[in-house]
């Protein structure tokens, strides 16, 4: 079967299926992989909807695609971290390579990738380099993750909850170095998740790895297929209704960690009234098109300083949060492998897969196109 690639035009909001790009001969250090599997991401929604894809310099389109399971056909020479037949998971941000760098201080250059400003990184599907919705690609060893067998199925979800995993392990980090390593260890945070899109799902599952109690918000009634799957992760799932966000006692009923997944300013300000004493809140969502929005923030401010809040703001992932990602799935396989399974609510082929590109299932989750297949 000949499989086309699905890209992102500028000026058209619309998906496109396209002729793949043909892979150039393997040089020495590099690495010919297929795609198994292709998630469908909200990331891939927003860009169409913009209208304005950052299209690889000299090209008119952005072949779509940064969420890949792939198998490695052929190594070149000097290749050693894979070999043929191995599964692995691409990264997707890597610093710019024959990109202008004009106007980025010397020093910015030399952070982890995603740390670095805009300018001094491709994202491969996302900015200024191709993506994964292609029969075979070309990559370096440096970003390909190895995945473990038991865990084939679900390996997709790697680069999701490796985005999760950096805001968690980010608020762990800072926490530690105002609190002391100690303080999450001996007293775990309660956890408040906003939404129940992929994100939020990954973070129940960066905060579930860690054995720490989790609370999910969205607007789903109790009895829906998405609620269904919070409990499943021995989570509590509460509805828009009925979540009180102005506690009698903040201290009490609030959380110490909230991951506000739903990029929506207004649940934003909401779920900041439910921060308790030195609380963190991490931003892992926000709309690509700036709209301004009139709220009233120094309710939030006066709490931030009386209760020694922290916000912070995560985009992308370090290489320790896709490992961490991988062995997320592999330790809570037994556990929670069906549950995980089932976060993957509907398979197509990439002829069949342009309204996903532009549509969202009421109760879906994860989207994923086949390409090869696992075999």
């Amino acid at each position: 079967m000949s499989f086309q690639s699905i890209a992102a035009i500028p000026g058209n909001s619309q998906p496109q299926l396209v002729d793949p790009i043909e892979p150039s001969k393997v040089s020495a250090g590099e690495v010919i992989c297929e795609t198994v599997f292709l998630g469908v991401c909200g990331t891939d929604r927003e860009i169409l909807h913009a209208g304005t894809p950052h299209v690889p310099p000299g090209d008119e389109q952005l072949v779509l695609g940064h969420e890949c399971l792939a198998r490695v056909l052929e190594v070149g020479e000097g290749v050693d971290q894979v070999k043929p037949g191995d599964l692995v998971v691409p990264a997707v941000r890597r610093p710019t390579t024959g990109l202008t760098t004009e106007g980025i201080e010397r020093f910015k250059m030399n952070r982890r990738p995603d740390m670095m400003p805009w300018g001094a990184y491709v994202e491969r599907g996302i900015v200024w380099e191709h993506g994964f919705s292609l029969p075979q690609w070309i990559d370096r060893p440096e970003f390909l993750y190895p995945v473990p067998e038991g865990i084939e199925q679900v390996a997709i979800l790697s680069e999701p909850i490796s985005v999760s995993e950096k805001a968690v392990r980010e608020a762990e980090q800072t926490q530690a170095a105002r609190l002391g390593n100690q303080e999450w260890v001996d007293h775990p945070p309660r956890v408040l998740i906003t939404g129940m899109g992929p994100i939020a799902f990954a973070a129940v599952i960066c905060c579930r790895a860690r054995g720490w109690e989790v609370t999910v918000y969205g607007r789903d009634t109790e009895d829906t297929f998405r609620a269904g799957v919070v409990r499943d992760f021995d989570a509590k799932y509460v509805n828009a209704d009925t979540l009180d966000f102005t506690p009698e006692s903040v201290e009490q009923d609030g959380f110490e960690l909230i991951l506000e997944c739903t990029g929506n300013d207004r649940v934003m300000m909401q779920a900041a009234g439910l921060l308790a004493g030195c609380g963190i809140m991490v931003w892992l969502g926000a709309s690509r098109l700036p709209q301004t929005r009139e709220f009233d923030v120094n309710r939030i401010m006066r709490n931030a300083i009386l209760g020694n809040h922290l916000y912070l703001g995560t985009v992308n992932n370090a290489p320790q949060d896709m490992q961490s990602a991988i062995n997320h799935l592999a330790g809570l396989n037994s556990q929670y492998g069906e549950t995980i399974a089932s976060m993957i609510t509907e398979q197509v082929d990439p002829s069949e897969s342009l309204w996903h590109y532009t549509n969202r299932e009421p109760q879906g989750i994860k989207t994923i196109v086949r390409y090869a297949g696992l075999g």
